[in-house]
């Protein structure tokens, strides 16, 4: 019989689908079975407060990236957005989720960020599962309610953005992973590669969490056998090289559009260089340490370090992990000779938070041990995530989270421009406010054709000017692609904050 565990005795388990479908329904049996009343309605409402504060995000005035998601790509054909890479900023699966979701539920806010949402809401159950399969239930629910009120992780999971995607499938890959690990069916192999590759459509970004999700599979493999590491390994090998294939056949029609290098070395952005990557990456890791921290005052911040590290020497499995995603950055980060904007390291949380979660348990347990022996795991599990929920919720709640710029003037002055032009009237308006208006204007159903002049010559000219961005009438004047008649006579007729628009009396 084939080893199974150093730590466990022998088992065996089915293979393929049939292998899968036993690990499920058994962790499924453990947590209707194994877990009381009031650790099931304590999690449930756990989840319930996290969609709460995702879904009060909804409605949000747009960021430039996510407005340029839809008029770029998510409201123009599928065939368009799976081949165009014009903007590096295209998430293509995220781009074709949007444009699904824009098509069935029309031109909102809300739809535009649909799938962002349930990325973020899947993450939490996924969250759970993991670290209940992995550790306890009782880590497990601490878990879930830092998940919950994670500043960053309710951020992106009401943004138009990738990034929601790349936490979810890298919870999804962690799961398939830990069955691979325990099982040693394919299955799981094929699908934490299947699930890498779709990450990696979301965005490039998802490279790190990649290397992670394998290093942290290989780390556990050594952990947890001896004579058969070999031929596991062979096999985790293997999936990463199925995750590349799948990667490269998403990424087929960019290339056969443009080309490997246009994808690789994207000419809108800045040669990375040694000598740049040294004066910036101190700047760039504050700014990180920053925006995670800008939800929670500092003494939470370190508290949470010193569970981290508490956690990381208590528990092998997740000082794994922790190293795994350690040389899954490092390397990575050298090699690019950039440290990437913060976004792009929102899935650390999902490692960051599951220590702190371990942490805590085990120091609860030290309390329990050295102060109150009645103490029991159900109980200060529960009152540890009460506290958490309302100790980062409030804080997070009052914190600004904010670090994109946002554009709620462009809803006024979407809604102005639908009231007050007709069919032929034109439209200029420079970057960065041309995104946000137009996909404003599509929610109004407004024809697009109005922006930047492309209405008729006999028609209204219209200006829209921001002062604070360095613009003037003159200056945007110029987006028309024929001058309009009477360009001395621009007078400011309607304005919001720090929007001007200017008409022809």
């Amino acid at each position: 019989m084939a080893e199974r565990s150093k730590h466990h005795r022998k088992r065996e388990h089915r293979p393929g689908w049939a292998g899968l479908r036993d690990d499920w329904a058994s962790a499924w049996s453990r947590f209707t079975g194994r877990t009381s009343t009031n650790h099931k309605r304590f999690a449930l409402a756990v989840f319930a407060l996290g969609a709460l504060l995702r879904v009060l995000r909804m409605d949000g005035p747009v960021t430039f990236d996510e407005a340029l998601t839809y008029t770029q790509y998510a409201g123009r054909g599928f065939g368009f957005l799976f081949s165009d890479y014009t903007y590096p900023g295209n998430h293509i699966l995220y781009s074709a989720l949007a444009r699904l979701s824009v098509l069935v539920f029309g031109v909102h806010p809300w739809s535009l960020r649909l799938p962002a949402l349930l990325a973020g809401l899947l993450v939490m159950p996924l969250g759970y599962a993991f670290a209940r399969q992995v550790f306890n239930r009782h880590i497990a629910v601490l878990f879930l309610c830092l998940l919950a009120v994670s500043g960053p992780l309710v951020e992106y999971s009401a943004k138009a953005r990738g990034f929601s995607l790349v936490w979810l499938f890298t919870m999804a890959a962690l799961l398939a992973g830990r069955h691979f690990v325990k099982t040693e069916n394919m299955t799981g192999a094929v699908l934490m590669a299947l699930f890498c590759a779709l990450g990696m459509w979301a965005t490039p970004y998802m490279a790190f969490p990649v290397l992670m999700v394998f290093l942290w599979s290989a780390g556990m493999l050594f952990h947890s056998y001896e004579s058969t590491v070999r031929r596991r390994s062979v096999k985790l090998a293997g999936a990463f090289f199925l995750a590349l294939a799948f990667t490269a056949a998403c990424y087929a029609p960019v290339v056969a559009v443009h080309s490997m290098d246009h994808l690789v070395n994207h000419p809108t952005l800045e040669e990375n260089t040694w000598q740049h990557f040294v004066n910036t990456q101190q700047d760039r890791a504050f700014d990180l340490w920053a925006y995670f921290t800008a939800t929670a005052h500092p003494v939470l911040a370190f508290a949470g370090i010193v569970a981290v590290t508490y956690a990381a020497i208590v528990s092998a499995k997740y000082r794994i992990l922790l190293l795994a995603m350690a040389f899954g950055a490092v390397p990575l980060v050298m090699v690019l000779q950039i440290v990437a904007f913060p976004a792009a390291w929102t899935y650390t949380l999902l490692v960051f938070h599951l220590g702190t979660a371990i942490g805590c348990f085990y120091l609860l347990k030290l309390v329990r041990d050295k102060l109150a022996p009645g103490f029991t795991k159900s109980q200060r599990s529960l009152a540890a995530g009460l506290a958490l929920l309302l100790v980062f919720g409030w804080t997070g709640l009052r914190g600004e989270q904010d670090v994109v710029e946002r554009f709620p003037e462009a809803r006024q002055a979407a809604a102005w421009i639908a009231a007050n032009t007709r069919p032929g009237d034109r439209l200029a308006v420079s970057s960065p406010w041309d995104a946000p208006i137009g996909f404003y204007l599509a929610c109004d159903k407004v024809n697009g054709r109005i922006l930047n002049g492309e209405g008729a010559p006999s028609g209204h000219s219209f200006l829209v000017v921001v002062p604070g961005h360095g613009q003037t009438p003159a200056g945007v004047a110029k987006n028309f692609r024929a001058a309009p008649v009477g360009m001395d006579r621009f007078k400011q007729v309607a304005g919001w904050g720090r929007l001007e628009i200017f008409g022809v009396e």
